[in-house]
């Protein structure tokens, strides 16, 4: 199997068609059809099926399909990077962060990056770690700050930080300087839904300690919780960054959960290489980050 052999694949499965294809690489369609049939004989699967309209992908076709674009990408960009060693890093930057990390993570580093290189393309997306995870693992973007995740295959989760988890409440209320488990049990929580990393963390330790949470709203959305424990609604469980600036304009109360801290991790696919753009990113954002590590966040 050549790289040759997998280029045509792929441009007669976009185009649908062995002639698109072959006028789309300036190739003879019998050289087209040649490669074709050494590559299914090599696999032993039939990769097309022919019609008078042109082709389609059997099942072996799109397995394959996925794979071969993923190797000529890759190929593409060591070629790239290796021709543009002398040059500014090309290409986008795509990155995922949960909403209370963007601010005091990312704003610095991106606007140092942009200075350097502002031709290059940068996209933020903020969501729970969860949601999050799941654009790396599906690259939708390239690397993402998020909680810690149970194992999964082809992810990288490189431990970045500790950050306490702590019990906000509506303003003016008095808390201790520690919460128990305990009293966690006996207010009314607002909370992410189950999946999220800190909401699993509570119940677990909770199931532990025999006690039961007060699950008052369960949501997605960071702003709701928010807004509803400046209402007075209930009480949020979230890390700190979450509602650190609430806490520090008094819109909110709050104190740490005992012994209770999550990890953030840098979030990539261990089968995708980075790209110049993104590598030079972390190397403005590494910085930051350890300055978080040393008390800037933790809380």
């Amino acid at each position: 199997m050549t790289l040759t052999q997998l280029r045509y694949f792929a441009a007669v499965a976009r185009g649908k068609s062995l002639s698109r294809a072959a006028a789309e690489l300036r190739i003879a369609q019998p050289a087209i059809t040649r490669q074709l049939k050494l590559l299914e004989t090599e696999l032993e699967a039939v990769l097309f099926t022919r019609h008078h309209r042109g082709v389609e992908l059997t099942e072996a076709g799109r397995l394959l399909l996925d794979r071969a674009e993923f190797q000529i990408q890759s190929f593409d960009q060591i070629r790239g990077e290796f021709r543009a060693l002398s040059f500014a890093p090309t290409g986008r930057v795509r990155i995922g962060c949960p909403p209370a990390l963007t601010r005091p993570l990312l704003s610095g580093p991106l606007a140092a990056f942009i200075r350097l290189y502002p031709n290059l393309g940068v996209e933020v997306r903020e969501s729970i770690s969860e949601q999050l995870v799941r654009a790396v693992l599906t690259d939708q973007i390239d690397i993402a700050i998020a909680s810690t995740i149970a194992p999964i295959p082809h992810i990288s989760s490189e431990v970045l930080f500790k950050e306490r988890i702590w019990l906000f409440g509506p303003p003016k209320t008095r808390l201790a300087k520690r919460v128990s488990l305990g009293f966690l049990s006996g207010v009314p929580l607002l909370v992410a839904r189950r999946g999220n990393a800190t909401r699993d963390l509570i119940e677990r330790r909770m199931a532990e300690a025999r006690l039961r949470p007060h699950v008052l709203v369960e949501t997605d959305s960071t702003q709701l919780n928010e807004q509803l424990v400046t209402a007075s609604a209930g009480y949020v469980v979230a890390p700190y960054s979450s509602l650190r600036d609430k806490l520090k304009a008094k819109l909110v109360s709050g104190a740490p959960i005992e012994n209770l801290v999550i990890e953030r991790a840098l979030i990539r696919r261990k089968d995708r290489p980075l790209t110049r753009a993104v590598q030079e990113f972390l190397a403005l954002l590494r910085p930051e980050i350890a300055r978080a590590a040393k008390g800037g966040i933790p809380g």
